[in-house]
């Protein structure tokens, strides 16, 4: 199931203080939040192979002033610092160019994205998913005018501090994705916090599918394409 959300609105880039000494006024910045909580399948399934295929399609396409880093989303990722950050390769625009680009992927971007797979975290910040936090960080990214786009590698099924999506849109009573959306982005303070933001949210399957996620999937996924459409990002929301 695809859900796009197109807003006319300038683009605006996106980058964290403690980054804007590193970066050059029009560079990009690609970041990709991937879900390291318990109820995800995004290091099942062959679902890692697709993490990586999309990593190395984002470093393949940097310009060197361009910035990629990677975060991780669990119960603590408001205060998570990057998994891996890397600037774009420096080129010199000669014929050595391709022989350049060839050894700092091998070098550079492969190693980097073998360590992804590797991290570990505690119970504690695995058995909750909370969304919320990562809204908060793609803000803080997005004050400094740079071009940015984001990536949301997660089955989006909050589960946190008593809100859970399972309960909450799997009652058979009607409940309207759209009206809570819009009720949560009031209570947080989030209208136009993510202006000008290009979100894509991918997410994770398997082979045997998840009936108790297959009957909410469809709200879920209005949920997060009103909630973010409010908070003024463009949004696509389509399968890994």
């Amino acid at each position: 199931m695809v859900i796009r959300s197109r807003r006319n609105s300038a683009v605006v880039g996106v980058l964290a203080l403690l980054m804007a000494g590193c970066m050059e006024s029009g560079s990009k910045v690609h970041v990709v939040f991937i879900d390291y909580t318990q109820s995800a399948s995004v290091f099942r399934h062959g679902n890692p192979e697709k993490v990586s295929e999309l990593l190395k399609d984002l470093a393949g396409n940097m310009e060197p002033e361009d910035v990629l880093e990677v975060y991780p989303i669990h119960a603590y990722t408001e205060s998570a610092t990057p998994m891996l950050r890397l600037k774009g390769p420096q080129l010199q625009g000669d014929m050595r160019d391709r022989q350049r680009l060839k050894l700092w992927k091998e070098s550079v971007v492969d190693k980097a994205l073998s360590s992804i797979h590797d991290m570990e975290f505690g119970k504690d910040r695995t058995s909750s998913t909370n969304i919320y936090p990562v809204v908060r960080k793609m803000s803080r990214l997005s004050k400094a005018g740079y071009t940015v786009k984001a990536y949301l590698v997660c089955d989006m099924i909050q589960d946190f501090q008593g809100e859970d999506f399972s309960v909450l849109f799997g009652n058979p009573s009607a409940v309207d994705p759209v009206a809570v959306a819009g009720q949560r982005v009031s209570e947080l303070g989030f209208q136009d916090l993510l202006r000008g933001v290009e979100i894509v949210v991918m997410i994770p399957g398997s082979p045997y599918g998840s009936r108790a996620y297959d009957q909410i999937r469809a709200k879920v996924n209005t949920f997060w394409d009103q909630f973010l459409s409010i908070c003024g990002a463009d949004v696509l929301i389509e399968d890994l």
